[in-house]
């Protein structure tokens, strides 16, 4: 078709408003998409381990090794803290607190295995060692109250020991240094058995993967439907000037296979800047992994909404160009019109965090349907608990679609009035014509 060609050509010749609203903002879009990759890609390394953070321990004996409780302690420390080696000096202990050096140090004092023996025989209460914990951080804390915890359980240990073999049985101190061994394995092997996160659902990358590519999705609403009405704007502006419709109406080629050649050049267009956005998604998804790929089926309903939303985009470029708006006004309406769609239809920020008259107002808009079929189909958002629906992704993509019919209808009807109402200088110059 001729008309589809010179359609094209003209196209090209506003390539500039492509290269700025469908490239250039893509380009803004890998750079907010890429930092929520690197956290998706962390957290996807991440998702089965739990890592707690570490205290640094020193244990300072100056009981001797008697009972080897302070070895003990180390030993059973060791599973959660980091532990290093402490001069036994003030000066050097207060200088490793205040510089942080250290987040806990535990000092066993002089005869602490003969006082710990003697308070077990008699049911006293357990003597306490000494201990200088971090202001700075709370990790210290946590591994004091460890540290309580293994001289409670030497405790028990001890206890039971004696009462099966006699309370004086334990003169050379042989069955608390057992206990003490005893109790820091147990300390030690629970402490590498460590702490598995439970995986519940099936989601797991692949759910990872689905919300990336239905959030850059989101975002590419906002270029797709910038881009395809100015530039569908133009180019419908430019058949409907008044020079080019008398040069269009001279010519051989029926009205509705000009029609249709124009219609199929922005057609064409629209299917570009869909395929562009669902190849650039399914990119920014690679570093994930194949993992995270999204079922075959849920990408064909997201291609079709993309598709019927580019459509909706186009119909309402016609709409403006059969208007006969000014390049200037084509611009200014596409931006704030696109931008309200966007924003409104939660591309930037959810649902719950809008306001009652921004949610009926997103409702009433094209954006809102179109995050929804999309949401349906990858089964976000609300539709995590169900999975992808696709009677909701029939509904709201059907809502899309009628959005296009919608601005089509008014294109075709403002086209028909003007018809009807030629302009007068086009009247002028057939009066003339006809005189001549």
């Amino acid at each position: 078709m001729n008309t589809f060609k010179a359609a094209l050509r003209v196209i090209w010749r506003h390539r500039a408003y492509l290269l700025v609203y469908l490239f250039g903002l893509s380009l803004m879009m890998i750079v907010l998409m890429s930092g929520s990759v690197a956290g998706a890609q962390q957290d996807a390394a991440s998702a089965g381990v739990y890592e707690s953070d570490r205290a640094t321990v020193a244990v300072v004996d100056r009981d001797g090794g008697e009972a080897g409780i302070a070895q003990g302690l180390r030993e059973g420390l060791s599973a959660g803290c980091d532990l290093i080696a402490l001069d036994d000096t003030e000066r050097a202990l207060q200088d490793a607190v205040a510089t942080n050096y250290v987040d806990l140090i535990v000092i066993v004092p002089e005869g602490y295995a003969a006082r710990f023996a003697e308070a077990v025989r008699t049911g006293g209460d357990v003597p306490a060692v000494r201990t200088v914990t971090s202001y700075t951080s709370g990790v210290g804390a946590m591994a004091r109250m460890q540290m309580e915890g293994l001289l409670s359980s030497l405790r028990s240990e001890y206890r039971a020991r004696l009462v099966h073999a006699g309370v004086d049985a334990d003169a050379d101190g042989a069955l608390l240094a057992h206990s003490v061994q005893r109790v820091m394995d147990e300390a030690q092997a629970n402490g590498r058995d460590g702490i598995a996160v439970a995986q519940t659902g099936t989601a797991g990358d692949s759910r990872t993967g689905a919300s990336m590519f239905g959030v850059s999705m989101r975002f590419g609403g906002y270029p797709i439907m910038a881009s395809m009405t100015v530039t569908v704007a133009l180019v419908a502006g430019v058949f409907n000037a008044g020079r080019v419709r008398r040069r269009l109406a001279a010519s051989a080629e029926h009205p509705s296979r000009r029609g249709m050649g124009v219609f199929l050049a922005c057609l064409l267009l629209g299917v570009i800047a869909s395929a562009y956005y669902l190849a650039l998604s399914a990119l920014l998804m690679l570093p994930l992994g194949t993992d995270a790929s999204i079922a075959p089926e849920s990408f064909a309903l997201c291609a079709v909404t993309v598709l019927m939303y580019a459509l909706m985009a186009v119909a309402l470029g016609f709409a403006l160009g059969q208007c006969g708006v000014s390049e200037e006004a084509a611009n200014g309406f596409a931006n704030v019109f696109s931008l309200m769609v966007a924003f409104t239809g939660g591309a930037w920020f959810p649902a719950s965090l809008m306001p009652d008259a921004m949610l009926v107002l997103g409702h009433l808009l094209p954006g809102w349907w179109y995050g929804d079929a999309l949401g349906a189909a990858l089964g976000l958002g609300e539709y995590a608990a169900s999975g992808p629906d696709a009677g909701a992704w029939a509904s709201s993509t059907g809502l899309v679609l009628m959005y296009a019919a919608a601005f089509t209808c008014v294109g075709l009807a403002v086209g028909a009035i003007r018809a009807r109402r030629p302009r007068s200088d086009t009247a002028e110059r057939t009066t003339e014509l006809a005189v001549g």
